[in-house]
Order: C-alpha cells, then structure tokens, then sequence
C-alpha cells in the first residue's frame, strides 16, 4: 500500500517543474531551434525540388525529341498519300479515257450504221417503186 501511496507522490513530485512558464529566453531558444530545423528541412525540400525540375526537364527534353521524330514521320506519311492520291487521280483519268474514248467511238459508228440503214431503207424503197413502176408500165 505504502508502494501505492509513494508512486502518485514521486509523479506529482516530477510533473510539478512541467507547471512552470516558460521564460522569454527559453521562448527565444525554442524558436531558434525551430527555425534552424525549419531551415534545415526547407534546404533539403528545395534541393529534392531542383532534383524533381531537372529530370522532369530531361523527360521534356525527351519527349520533346520523340515528338519531332513523329512530327517528321507524319510528314512523310502526308508526302506517301499526297502521291497516293496523285496516282490514284491519274488511274481514275486513264480508266475514264480507256472507256470513254470506246463508248464515243461505238456512238458514233451506232449514228453513222444508222444513217446508212436510212439511207438503204430509203434506197430500196426507191428500187421498189421503180420496179412497180417498171412492171406496169411495159
């Protein structure tokens, strides 16, 4: 019980120099600690800081290389179909020549066997009236 009694004492006993105030040299001290380790701290953060803008630069950098080597393959695929659609152009006038100048050659040769069958249409039909002419006249 003694044992008991003693234990709260011996902690009243320490606690009691925690209840004292604070100086304005102890206040002094306290803040200088602070801001040294405020400092410390803020020097290291700036140091990770200038280590984080430097590789972030040289990721730039990178990508930045890539995106030329893109820029110049995109170039080249626009030049590829730029000739692909010129080819492409002159296949379409080829083929439009290579069946267009037959169709315009058959119309004309269609026009001009038409004439001629008028014209024998007409022809034998003359042949038949001289003939019945001839026949009733002798």
């Amino acid at each position: 019980m003694k044992f008991i009694l003693f234990l709260p004492i011996l902690f009243c006993a320490i606690a009691f120099p925690a209840l004292a105030e604070l100086t304005p040299q102890d206040l002094d001290k306290i803040r200088l600690i602070v801001k040294d380790e405020v400092k410390a701290e803020l020097t290291a953060v700036k140091q990770e800081l200038k280590t984080d803008i430097t590789a972030t630069h040289t990721k730039i950098e990178a990508l930045d290389t890539r995106l030329q080597s893109v820029g110049q393959s995109v170039s080249w695929v626009r030049g590829k179909l730029d000739s692909l659609d010129k080819h492409i152009n002159w296949l379409m006038a080829l083929i439009v020549v290579a069946v267009g100048i037959p169709q315009v050659i058959i119309a004309w040769r269609s026009r001009k066997d038409r004439a001629q069958e008028r014209q024998i249409e007409a022809l034998a039909r003359e042949i038949e009236i001289l003939k019945q002419q001839r026949i009733v006249s002798p």
